[in-house]
């Protein structure tokens, strides 16, 4: 090998510097207080609650991941197969109950994942260990790599559904009616 190659690599290797996570409280915060939330509705429900509510919690989970795989995942994401407006909405509701960010972001976030699978663009990364690809990245940063290679990536087909636009434009005030309904429509039936 020349020694100009060798001086190269090393000036390259050498300018690219350690990327150091930067935690974002604001998500640490969020999730704490979700996942307390979520242990303390267990042992609410445990203690007070009637069978038919764990039924009912188990059907709305199933509901919702559906919701990301039937939709965000193969059908807007991958586009595995094409479905009438009807059943997308029913999706884009289904999705939105399971609380992993608009259709938009997840389908961009996973986009970047398979084209840059295992390197600094993939949003979770798995060589950055087990916690960070299954969490971890979701309470940091994002890698420069990911905003950088995220951008080259073709969203255009999913922005051009008028669905996922009202989704990602309206996505707030959606998960907190959908919360509302079905914490409604279970203290009415089961409690």
């Amino acid at each position: 090998m020349c020694t100009n190659e060798v001086i190269e690599r090393r000036y390259d290797s050498n300018k690219k510097q350690k990327y150091k996570n930067q935690i974002v409280w604001r998500n640490v915060i969020t999730m704490s207080i979700l996942h307390i939330l979520g242990f303390y509705g267990w042992y609410y429900s445990i203690k007070y609650c009637k069978w038919q509510s764990f039924v009912w919690g188990y059907c709305v989970g199933i509901f919702s991941a559906f919701g990301v795989l039937a939709g965000s995942h193969r059908l807007w994401t991958h586009r595995s197969y094409k479905a009438h407006w009807s059943l997308r909405v029913l999706l884009m509701i289904m999705q939105t109950l399971a609380l992993q960010n608009d259709i938009y972001e997840w389908c961009r976030d996973h986009r970047v994942h398979h084209k840059f699978s295992e390197t600094d663009a993939d949003p979770h990364n798995s060589r950055r260990g087990f916690f960070f690809a299954h969490m971890g990245w979701l309470l940091v940063r994002k890698h420069p790599e990911v905003k950088e290679k995220g951008k080259t990536v073709d969203m255009s087909d999913v922005w051009a559904d008028p669905i996922v636009r009202f989704q990602r434009r309206f996505y707030i005030p959606l998960v907190s009616m959908s919360s509302k309904v079905l914490l409604q429509m279970n203290s009415s039936k089961v409690y």
